[in-house]
Formats: structure tokens, C-alpha cells, sequence
């Protein structure tokens, strides 16, 4: 196993995103957990641009020469044609970043989606805990503490949805909890769409 640091090399265009990506931008991912250093924000498009990566290269050796294209593969770049935001992903030894502390996050307002640990229905093998959350204000998000990367790509398909107004028929109108995909740790997570008055 390696851990990966993840960081925006350059910006070919403009990140029209709230907090816009910037050169130096990253995250640690150490045993499948996020750290986003001072808590974020990372930008929920670009993020999801290099999540299907990181399984395989937290797993396999960079640069083996009998190894799939994963391995030679070290970018991958956001989705917005006029953003292109390129991240850049540089494998090390586990324990060799300096883990960021954990820090304060922004405070919730209304608009913006919670995700919090709600129960755990089984034995979380990433050390998750009820009560961690990650707030995403615009597309912007925040991890206080580390979280799954598992966990986190339960919901986030869900919430560009959610964050908008939708039709008191859909499902997403009232269903506001999501199970992780590991059925030994049945993690629950509930999405909270933060009104006037709300805490986080």
C-alpha cells in the first residue's frame, strides 16, 4: 500500500467554483481516508474527477513496467472543458506525509447540504465514527476530520441533485439517508439541506 498526494499542478482555464482550484491545492489519502488540509475546500467536480483512480493507485507500484496504464498514468483532470483543472497524483510511503491537523471548518448557512455519520450498523474497517461530517457549500467541500473515500462516494452523486429545489414527488425530496458500500460497516449517512436557524 502507498498513500497519495494529490495535488491541482496547473489550471488551464478559469475555476469559475466558489473557492477556485488553485496550483498547490491537495489532499492526502492515506488507507482509503481523505485529509483535506485546514478542512477544504476541494472542489466536489474536480474531486470526483480523480476518485475512480485512487483505489488502484494506493495499491499498485507507479511506473512497473508490466503494469496496466494505471500505473503509468499520474493526472486526471476535472470535467469542466473551461476550468481544466489537472490534478497531479504522487504516491508514497504510508506514514510519510506529515498528516494536517484537524481544523475549523466554515459554519454552516442555509443552502448548504451536511453529511454526517448518522449510525453505523456494523464495524467500519476506516475508523469512521458517528458524527463526522463534510459540508459542501456551492461545489465546494469541506472534511473537518479524515473520512472514507468510500463512504463519500456513497452520497456524492446526490448532491448536486439535492442541493436543489425538487419536485415533492421525488424520491430525493424525502429520502435523506445513504448506506456506505461495505455491508460489514452499514455506514449511514443522512444529507441535511441547512435552513435559517440550522447548526452544524
Amino acid at each position: 500500500m502507498h498513500e497519495l498526494w494529490i495535488e491541482v499542478e496547473r489550471v488551464e482555464g478559469t475555476c469559475t467554483g466558489p473557492v477556485p482550484m488553485a496550483p498547490g491545492t491537495g489532499f492526502l489519502v492515506r488507507n482509503g481516508s481523505l485529509v483535506f488540509p485546514g478542512g477544504g475546500p476541494i472542489c466536489l467536480f474536480a474531486l470526483q474527477s480523480v476518485l475512480p483512480m485512487i483505489p488502484a493507485k494506493e495499491r499498485l507500484t507507479d511506473d512497473d513496467p508490466n503494469g496496466d496504464w494505471i500505473t503509468r498514468v499520474h493526472h486526471a483532470q476535472c470535467p469542466d472543458p473551461n476550468g481544466r483543472v489537472l490534478w497531479q497524483m504522487e504516491q508514497r510511503p504510508l506514514g510519510a506525509t506529515k498528516t494536517p491537523s484537524a481544523s475549523e471548518v466554515p459554519a454552516g448557512r442555509p443552502g448548504d447540504l451536511l453529511v454526517r455519520v448518522e449510525r453505523i450498523d456494523g464495524r467500519c474497517l476506516e475508523g469512521m465514527c458517528v458524527g463526522r461530517t463534510a459540508l459542501l457549500r456551492g461545489s465546494s467541500l469541506y472534511l473537518p476530520q479524515p473520512f472514507c473515500l468510500y463512504a463519500l462516494q456513497s452520497v456524492l452523486p446526490l448532491l448536486p441533485a439535492m442541493q436543489r429545489r425538487l419536485d415533492p414527488g421525488d424520491w430525493m425530496a424525502t429520502e435523506n439517508e445513504v448506506i456506505c458500500p461495505d455491508p460489514l460497516g452499514n455506514v449511514v449517512l443522512r444529507i441535511e439541506k441547512l435552513m435559517e436557524g440550522s447548526c452544524c
